[in-house]
């Protein structure tokens, strides 16, 4: 299973949100790359990346420090927030980033995310779903789309996506616990792609839960910053 430790970008500062709202805000750390940088260091050179402004703007907003991440030694990243454009994609992947995480853009115009899976690659294109009350929530987590997260995995995957990253907004940032039973019906109702989960992850024992439910990867976030997981945990972890 792939552990990705996550990096929430919110004016340059490396922050967590706690169910996706942006008024109950944690600052971790004044220096993204100095995060990345732990991590590294830990054996974990896989970083789930999101530009919080640009999801809520509409436009990638922190392009220093996500360029900053990239200059760390020995880092991969997965980077989304804000990415509407084949110049945005483009972009990011000439400074290094390993994918790109389109989100919003993936709900409201999938015939869209179908042409840059053939201009780019789907190795490329990660398709990144976050879920609030059984519906897919765009633009920053503030608005609803009104589409079941399993009608757009099904319409995605037939234009060639083979990744998923999904966030359920209401356990991520609380450390309450991954909600196992919903990333096991998103898996299998479409057993051949790859399902990535995020959210309320607090534990090993959480990362386990995923593992039986068949997900290819967790990202990790507030409890690594927080110490209920440790680094050294998931790098023994990993596999």
């Amino acid at each position: 299973m792939l552990i990705i430790p996550a990096i929430d970008i919110l004016d340059g500062r490396c922050v967590r949100l706690s169910e996706g709202d942006f008024a109950r805000k944690t600052v971790y750390s004044e220096n993204p790359a100095e995060v990345a940088r732990t991590f590294a260091g830990a054996g974990l050179s896989m970083l789930h990346v999101v530009d919080l402004d640009g999801a809520k703007a509409g436009r990638i907003a922190n392009w220093q420090s996500i360029e900053s991440i990239l200059r760390v030694p020995g880092i991969e990243a997965e980077v989304g927030g804000g990415v509407r454009t084949s110049e945005d994609i483009r972009r990011l992947l000439d400074l290094g980033v390993r994918r790109v995480v389109i989100g919003s853009v993936a709900a409201k115009s999938p015939e869209l995310v179908g042409y840059w899976i053939e201009q780019f690659g789907a190795e490329r294109i990660v398709i990144g779903m976050d879920v609030r009350n059984g519906s897919v929530a765009i633009s920053g987590w503030l608005e609803d789309s009104h589409r079941a997260p399993v009608d757009v995995l099904l319409d995605l995957k037939t234009r060639g996506a083979r990744t998923f990253i999904c966030t359920d907004i209401a356990r991520d940032g609380t450390m309450q616990g991954t909600n196992v039973d919903f990333f096991r019906s998103l898996k299998n109702a479409l057993p051949a792609v790859d399902l990535i989960a995020s959210g309320g992850i607090a534990s090993l024992g959480d990362i386990r839960l995923l593992a039986g439910a068949g997900v290819s990867g967790v990202v990790v976030g507030k409890a690594l910053y927080e110490g209920r997981i440790r680094l050294e945990d998931l790098t023994d972890h990993k596999a």
